[in-house]
């Protein structure tokens, strides 16, 4: 996976310099590599690592969210803290205790429980709420990683029943306006945008494009 650095800087609200900075710390490590066009590139110790992150990060948020109470906006949160601090023989012993969960509270794979990225959307089946159709009953799978930072997103998703094995069904998905859905008996409405970022399956394939954004 590619990623332009001013998208970065963007998506962290962060200067290029910084954004700069941290690149030139990863490829000096050999985590990752600069391609001609200037996008990076993580190489297969930079992926490694990456995993070790997002196994902690992911069983934290686990932690927070079944035992502790916490809601999944602040168990993201949290988990930010404790996944820097967390060993893998304790992250172990979390999954173990936890009953080796398959997906974060958000619904996103956990690595080494369960098959990661495009694997996991096509063991699932799975494909985006904004490409359901009118009368089509599906089953949320996951919310992208990318909207567990958006805090007001994410109570917006939390008021409107939408969450991992939630059964949605479609009322209007017109794109230049909001997607329009049923659940729990109730009539609900989110943006399309963030419908596109929103993971569902059904009995029928579902396309795939391969990323989980």
């Amino acid at each position: 996976m590619s990623v332009i650095s001013a998208r970065l800087a963007e998506k962290f609200e962060v200067s290029r310099a910084t954004v700069s900075e941290t690149i030139h710390r990863l490829m000096a490590d050999g985590y990752a590599v600069q391609n001609d066009d200037k996008s990076v590139a993580l190489t297969s110790a930079g992926r490694e690592l990456t995993e070790k992150v997002l196994r902690r990060h992911r069983l934290a948020e686990r932690l927070l969210f079944d035992l502790l109470g916490f809601d999944w906006i602040g168990a993201h949160e949290q988990a930010h803290a404790l996944e820097h601090g967390m060993s893998d023989e304790v992250a172990q012993s979390i999954s173990a205790r936890l009953g080796h969960p398959l997906t974060c509270p958000h619904g996103n794979p956990i690595p080494g429980n369960a098959s990661s990225g495009y694997t996991f959307l096509q063991e699932q089946r799975a494909f985006r709420l904004s490409e359901g159709h009118p009368g089509q009953e599906v089953t949320v799978v996951l919310i992208s990683e990318l909207v567990e930072d958006e805090s007001e997103f994410l109570r917006r998703l939390s008021d409107t029943d939408i969450h991992p094995q939630a059964v949605l069904h479609v009322v209007d998905s017109a794109p230049a306006s909001d997607f329009i859905f049923e659940t729990a008996g109730q009539m609900r409405s989110i943006p399309s945008a963030l419908a596109r970022k929103i993971w569902v399956k059904n009995d029928q394939p579902g396309s795939v494009d391969g990323s989980l954004n």
